[in-house]
């Protein structure tokens, strides 16, 4: 997983593929407003259209000055929101989109797994819990941070 430490060094770097294959380079990364992680980066080549992807930071490592993300490149390139300019931030409902696309767990299931506090004591959980306002779509827990910055 990718630390808050690490972020400082990700502005612009070059990502690729665990297996070697260069996807682009970082232009922003989201950050869980409520935990505090790095969850998603946006990669983007221009050499080759890749237009903008999100990619899960939560198995990804830093090496020699590079993201390195343990998904294929067919994968990456499927992945939902590919070609939406989602304007910094992804909804929840974007986000579950991504997490199924990449078999990673939702971040609320893993902190009710880490911790005895569980999601419903978190800032603004409730809502997105439940789903209540019917406007899930349209919510974001998490905030873009520019690496380096």
């Amino acid at each position: 997983m990718i630390t808050q430490d690490q972020l400082t060094g990700m502005a612009g770097c070059a990502a690729h593929t665990d297996q070697g294959q260069r996807l682009g380079q970082v232009e922003y990364v989201l950050v869980d407003d409520t935990t505090g992680r790095p969850e998603w980066a946006r990669i983007i080549d221009r050499a080759s259209g890749l237009g903008g992807v999100f990619v899960p930071l939560r198995k990804a490592e830093w090496k020699d000055g590079c993201l390195v993300v343990p998904y294929p490149v067919t994968l990456i390139e499927q992945a939902p929101c590919a070609a939406l300019d989602c304007g910094s931030v992804l909804s929840v409902s974007e986000e579950e989109q991504l997490y199924g696309h990449y078999g990673v767990r939702a971040a609320r299931d893993e902190v009710n797994a880490e911790g005895a506090a569980g999601w419903a004591v978190m800032d603004r959980a409730q809502v997105m819990r439940e789903g209540t306002t019917g406007q899930e779509h349209a919510v974001s827990r998490l905030r873009p941070v520019q690496p380096g910055r």
